[in-house]
Parts: C-alpha cells; sequence; structure tokens
C-alpha cells in the first residue's frame, strides 16, 4: 500500500483535505478531496497520513515580535513583492484566548515591548488557529506528522524556484497559473475544480493540493525547512517552522 500524504487548508465549511501518497511528484498522482468540518474531522480523515501538512501557522510566540516569527520572516524574504503579503504574522499564544477582536489586539499590545497589534485578517482566522492549538497542544506528540506549510512557498518550487507567482492567487489569471503548476502532478485538479463544494473556494482546493504536494517532499525528506533545522519550539515544545 502507498503512504499517504495529505494537504489541509482552511475554508468557509471548516477544512479542505486533499489525501495523495508520496508518489504525488509523478504524473498520474491520485488525489482523494474531502472536507472536514472541524480539525479533530481532519485528524480522523488523515489517521493513517505518514505526513500532514496544513497552511496555519503551528507554534506561536508568547510575545509579539516585528515581523513574527523567525519562519514568517523567512518566508517572507523567499516569496519576495509581493506574495510577501500572504504570510500573515501569527498572534501572541496570550492574544488567542480572546473572543472580540479589540480584546484579541489589546493582550498582543499587552505582550509586545513595541505594542504590536493584529490584523483583522489575522483575528479572522483565530476560530481555525484555536482548533489546530487546542490539537496540538493537548497531544504534542502530533507535530510529529503534522507540519506547516504555506501553499504560495509550494507554488513558488512548483514553478521552479525563480521569483514566483505575482498574480494575486483569487484572481483568474492567478487561479489558472496555480492550477497549471499542478497539473502535471494532479492530473485531475481542473475536474476538481468544476466539481462545486458548498462553502469551499476554488483558492483553497488548489492551496490543498500544494501542501499535499509539500507533504509528500517532506515524507520523503527532500523539503526545504524554513529556519534550517532544528527550528526554534514555542513555549509548549511545538515547533515554529513553515516547510514547502
Amino acid at each position: 500500500m502507498a503512504d499517504l500524504v495529505a494537504g489541509v487548508d482552511g475554508c468557509r465549511a471548516g477544512w479542505v483535505v486533499v489525501l495523495t501518497d508520496t508518489a504525488c511528484a509523478d504524473v498520474g498522482a491520485h488525489a482523494e478531496v474531502m472536507v472536514a468540518c472541524d480539525f479533530r474531522a481532519v485528524l480522523d480523515l488523515t489517521r493513517g497520513a505518514r505526513v500532514v501538512g496544513v497552511d496555519m501557522p503551528m507554534g506561536l510566540l508568547d510575545a509579539a515580535v516585528p515581523g513574527g516569527r523567525e519562519c514568517d520572516r523567512h518566508a517572507r524574504r523567499l516569496l519576495g513583492w509581493p506574495r510577501a503579503c500572504s504570510v500573515f504574522t501569527p498572534p501572541a499564544r496570550g492574544a488567542l484566548t480572546r473572543a472580540s477582536y479589540r480584546g484579541a489586539l489589546a493582550a498582543n499590545r499587552r505582550s509586545s515591548a513595541a505594542r504590536l497589534g493584529i490584523s483583522i485578517e489575522c483575528f479572522g482566522l483565530f476560530p481555525r488557529l484555536r482548533e489546530v492549538d487546542e490539537a496540538l497542544s493537548a497531544a504534542p506528540a502530533l507535530a510529529e506528522r503534522v507540519t506547516e506549510i504555506h501553499p504560495e512557498l509550494s507554488f513558488r518550487a512548483l514553478a521552479g524556484g525563480a521569483a514566483g507567482l505575482v498574480e494575486p492567487k483569487r484572481s483568474p489569471r492567478g487561479l489558472a497559473r496555480r492550477a497549471a503548476l499542478l497539473r502535471p502532478v494532479f492530473p485531475r485538479v481542473s475536474r476538481t475544480l468544476r466539481t462545486r463544494m458548498s462553502r469551499v473556494a476554488a483558492d483553497d482546493v488548489l492551496d490543498a493540493h500544494a501542501v499535499a504536494w509539500s507533504a509528500a517532499r517532506v515524507a520523503r525528506d527532500t523539503a526545504v525547512c524554513l529556519p534550517a533545522r532544528p527550528a526554534p519550539r514555542d513555549a509548549r515544545g511545538l515547533p515554529m517552522a513553515i516547510w514547502y
């Protein structure tokens, strides 16, 4: 039986999951696309996967610093303008517990000597961030196979590692370019995009495929880690690293 890997991306419905195998660097790879309502369901669906790549920060700073974690700063430098903006700065862990944007903003500023805030876009990801953080904090051993992967870094590698993509991923041109990069690896990706899934956007589907591709690289020990291993760990022992 082939070794399974998964790519996971947040969506309005919860999480979109692409389950494939470690041969997904080769033409003809099969991918099963599913939707999970929460991260517990993601872990159930991917129980047999060697690596579960997730497009969500794992490992959080206790005190906010300019530019966020070291891995966030590395990723932005690698992506360059204008895609660096796709790497958002995660909140300090104390801010993640707050239910309102005003409360989260105040908590993040209190953690930081520079009084750093958080964006409203970052706050919009708090429900998904909490799901992942709670799961990994309750079972730190999950971090051995649940891995943070940024899809824009994956697309950059698929494009040959040059300057990368400049088109916004939600634009028609950006969607088409990313689908074209994935098609040699996942021949059915265009068919999957034509299949309507409730509250799942096209870019969510593409991102999950890109993350799955990098998850296979992690499983084969050919992926790149930012920063270089050993990656720093947060106060709970969770790694603060981005792979692609």
